[in-house]
């Protein structure tokens, strides 16, 4: 009798691709579209840093054992991540894509898991996804504290361009002034 991540690695495909059907479900119709119908890494970046992470997520899962390490799956969430932190989502739902794996699989596998009674792994399954959510949402945080650091150092830049050219029209304002 097979394990789950046994039938995970051989139905990898069809977990990925439910996966990623459900992840295209969170964005508006017009983007969804785009995304799945483009397939060349060139014309669709995004689709592609999606599913390298998201193909490196499924195939390590069924290796990582009870306990996912960060070092292993922080670069591929990653690639999911970054591109989430900077569109309109709540932290929540930027990081609710890793749940969603939890759905692809019981959609994709559960004849299986019913079949051979694989609850019991399909609970420590789930457990190790939900560790990975909070690696994404580790991730998350720390993206939002670039983008706000980013920020932040435009406006310092802006603030010291409009005070010189503040000072520049004071200065030109005094030596003006003194000629009369």
């Amino acid at each position: 009798m097979l394990k789950l991540v046994d039938y995970l690695v051989l139905e990898q495909q069809a977990v990925l691709d439910a996966w990623f059907d459900l992840v295209l479900g969170t964005y508006a119709e017009s983007t969804a579209v785009l995304w799945k119908k483009r397939d060349d890494p060139f014309a669709n970046p995004v689709r592609h840093r999606f599913e390298a992470g998201m193909r490196g997520i499924v195939t390590n899962l069924a290796t990582c054992g009870p306990v996912p390490d960060a070092a292993t799956f922080t670069p591929l969430l990653d690639e999911i991540v970054r591109v989430r932190a900077v569109q309109d989502f709540t932290p929540s739902q930027a990081t609710s894509f890793v749940f969603l794996l939890k759905k692809a699989i019981r959609e994709v596998l559960w004849p299986k898991i019913a079949e051979d009674n694989l609850f019991v792994e399909l609970l420590a399954l789930e457990s190790s996804i939900d560790v990975l959510a909070l690696f994404a949402l580790d991730i998350y945080c720390q993206c939002r504290e670039k983008i706000a650091a980013l920020r932040i150092d435009q406006i310092k830049k802006q603030y010291d361009r409009l005070l010189k050219r503040a000072n520049l029209v004071c200065d030109l304002s005094a030596e003006g002034g003194e000629d009369q």
